[in-house]
């Protein structure tokens, strides 16, 4: 999977004229390499791990680290841990490694560890450095790199490494972040399972719906499920929508009260969010609470149909803001108030949002320009309704594009979903 990965950036890496591409974000590390730490939890600001991918294949993909960390490689290594790198180098992390190297008869390393260590030492390439700009420095100018254009996707340390050495450098975020789109075989079978994860969560919520009890309540339940299921929860909460409804609109859309009872005549958006094997869940459903009014049954059963001919249009070679607009001019004229009709598709992995379209990647363009559906995407479909009187219908679910065919990864049921 991950040899797979390297190979489409590096395809990419050529089509750009880059001599190579230095990554130093949490999610790009570990998508090209692999390697994961546990300081990935503490969101630092810098970074504590690169990995370089040259476009020339006859020069090796080097994953740079603490020198303390050597040892989770040899843990990752015995879990059987999918890792990808030619070489390493090494830096100092504060003072950790400092502590590290120091020798304590009392706690030496087991002959096997020790073996394997030194094993994993053959893969260095020079000497521990003080910090990691000059670790990634050492190791293009050995690799006679510093006078050809180098991408980062954190121009921050492209910037240090041009103060440092001369380097010439240029944003990087673009070009992995099409590479990212189009999903590896790995990939893909881990998206399998996370969509039987999504459908397990979605059925547990729908089980724990009822009036009398709250949000909160709710919420809490479901994060528990999640975390016994191997889910990492959306940070706050594992529920991203909410919403409490009479006969007008009503401003608390993204949240019901937490410690408001759920009551007959009440709307829930269930959007449950998290990542499992760092793949991101993003299901959505709409639940009633009691019996719905048959004009809101309609709309939602209206919003259904304009999913449906979103999917419809799912393949290849078509442009995804090109289906929304058809829609929109077309079933969804059907609804009370067209425009508060939220539809767009995305590119969904190791992070919610992975389209590949220009930076800022969040910008209204991203939604009205869209960008090519190909094969081995995988796209998530959010069709959103807003508007009304009756109060909102979400749904939405992911997709894996193939050649021929279009399957969603998602089961449970888009039908509106009533707690009698």
């Amino acid at each position: 999977m991950r040899r797979e990965a390297s190979e489409r950036l590096r395809a990419k890496l050529v089509e750009s004229g880059a001599a190579g591409i230095v990554l130093t974000t949490t999610d790009n590390v570990g998508y090209i390499s692999g390697f994961e730490s546990v300081m990935d939890g503490w969101r630092q600001p810098e970074p504590i791990a690169a990995v370089f991918v040259p476009a020339s294949a006859h020069l090796p993909v080097t994953l740079f680290l603490p020198e303390a960390s050597l040892i989770g490689l040899v843990v990752a290594a015995r879990e059987g841990q999918d890792l990808l790198f030619d070489r390493l180098r090494t830096f100092d992390f504060l003072n950790f490694c400092v502590t590290a190297r120091s020798t304590d008869m009392d706690l030496e390393l087991p002959a096997d560890v020790a073996e394997e260590l030194n094993a994993l030492s053959n893969s260095i390439d020079g000497n521990c450095a003080s910090n990691i700009i000059n670790a990634l420095a050492d190791c293009l100018r050995h690799q006679g790199l510093v006078a050809e254009t180098i991408l980062f996707d954190d121009l921050r340390v492209g910037m240090a490494l041009n103060q440092a050495n001369g380097q010439k450098y240029a944003d990087g975020l673009e070009t992995i972040m099409a590479a990212r789109s189009i999903k590896t075989s790995g990939e893909i079978a881990v998206f399998r399972e996370t969509g039987e994860k999504a459908d397990m969560v979605m059925a547990f919520t729908v089980g724990e719906l009822r009036c009398g009890r709250s949000w909160a309540e709710i919420e809490k339940r479901v994060a528990h499920f999640m975390i016994d299921e191997d889910i990492d929860p959306l940070p706050h909460s594992p529920m991203l929508f909410g919403g409490s409804y009479d006969t007008i609109f009503r401003p608390d859309l993204f949240r019901t009260f937490y410690d408001k009872p759920f009551s007959h005549g009440d709307i829930a958006i269930l959007e449950t969010q998290g990542r499992y094997k760092n793949t991101w869940i993003d299901v959505s459903r709409t639940a009633h609470f009691g019996k719905a009014p048959p004009a809101y049954r309609e709309q939602h059963a209206q919003v259904q149909r304009c999913f449906a001919e979103m999917v419809a249009q799912l393949k290849p070679g078509v442009n995804t803001a090109a289906i929304c607009e058809s829609v929109r001019s077309g079933a969804a004229q059907a609804l009370a108030v067209p425009d508060k009709l939220l539809m767009i598709i995305h590119s969904i992995g190791r992070v919610p949002l992975e389209s590949p379209v220009p930076f800022p990647s969040t910008g209204l363009q991203a939604a009205t320009e869209g960008f090519e559906v190909k094969s081995s995407m995988v796209l998530s479909v959010d069709c959103l309704y807003f508007g009304s009187r009756y109060g909102p219908s979400h749904m939405e679910n992911v997709f894996l594009i193939g050649e021929d065919r279009t399957e969603s990864l998602y089961k449970y049921p888009l039908d509106l979903i009533e707690v009698l």
